[in-house]
């Protein structure tokens, strides 16, 4: 059996980040063996332990010093140009028939702008998910669509100008199901396999819609292309003298105290807070961009 002590000196072997000899997309930092190699070892013998093949995990208490990143960005919200460049072409995109691709790079990161939602939460909407309260249209972010962080369900109301492009006539049209992936085969994994899995479709969704930022030109390494939008709603909300609190149920960050988290904002509270966020403005594309009908 192996000894933590041994555990480390093998992760600590990986890390080829400083060795020249090695092509730079070929490198390991201490960044990703910590991540990837030392979470998939615990992973695997924590299911040793759990079936009663090994004792103990080796992996358990074994930890690589990350050195921490040197950051030539001031904060991690997008820049106005960077908004501009994805929500122009996110705008330009009116194609959406057959295409839940087209969808997700039209609307979701709209969603985002406006609601400052983890990626995830939006990806994985449902038609049901979308509805009305006392007259306040909302999105219901729900563990039933699929993941939610503290899997604490909220209801976030829409900004009048996601209505006035057309959301809920989207919504609409696509039934009470997923609106942004396909629903069948929505999950599945391979039985028995603790390693390999294969990704929810709304993580799929997600993570295609990361790539196609990237390539409208959002391409600074230090900018995440979707979760930016919470630290852009953040910022934006602030400048507009939004409370902490309102903002923080929006996004669905959990209250700093325990304190805090008496009293909290309603939907009406949420859907009066949100009257003073402005308008995106970005001009209009002419015509549809990076639009495929697949």
């Amino acid at each position: 059996m192996f000894t933590s002590e041994q555990i480390k000196l093998w992760l600590e072997g990986l890390i080829t980040d400083h060795d020249g000899q090695i092509e730079p997309r070929l490198r390991r930092s201490a960044r990703t063996v910590n991540a990837v190699w030392r979470v998939a070892g615990r992973r695997v013998f924590g299911w040793g332990v759990d079936q009663k093949l090994i004792n103990r995990n080796p992996f358990a208490d074994v930890r690589v010093p990350v050195p921490r990143r040197k950051t030539n960005r001031e904060n991690k919200a997008f820049t106005e140009e960077e908004i501009k460049t994805i929500l122009r072409a996110s705008a330009a995109i009116s194609s959406l028939r057959h295409s839940k691709r087209n969808a997700v790079r039209r609307w979701v990161p709209w969603i985002c702008a406006y609601t400052g939602a983890r990626p995830g939460e939006i990806a994985q909407l449902r038609g049901a998910d979308v509805v009305e309260q006392n007259g306040v249209h909302a999105i219901r972010v729900t563990p039933d669509a699929g993941t939610v962080k503290n899997r604490k369900p909220r209801t976030v109301p829409l900004h009048e100008h996601l209505i006035e492009q057309g959301f809920l006539d989207f919504v609409k049209g696509g039934g009470r199901g997923p609106l942004f992936y396909s629903q069948t085969g929505d999950k599945t994994t391979n039985s028995g396999d603790v390693i390999r899995s294969k990704k929810p479709r709304a993580e799929t969704a997600r993570g295609r819609l990361a790539e196609w930022v990237r390539k409208l030109g959002v391409t600074d390494p230090e900018v995440r292309p979707n979760h930016a939008w919470r630290e852009t709603f953040k910022q934006i909300g602030h400048r507009h003298e939004i409370s902490e609190r309102i903002l923080d149920a929006i996004a669905g960050h959990a209250p700093i105290s325990v304190g805090r988290g008496y009293g909290l904002a309603t939907l009406s509270d949420m859907a009066a807070a949100l009257k003073k966020f402005p308008r995106y403005e970005v001009e209009r594309v002419p015509n549809e961009v990076h639009v495929e009908t697949n």
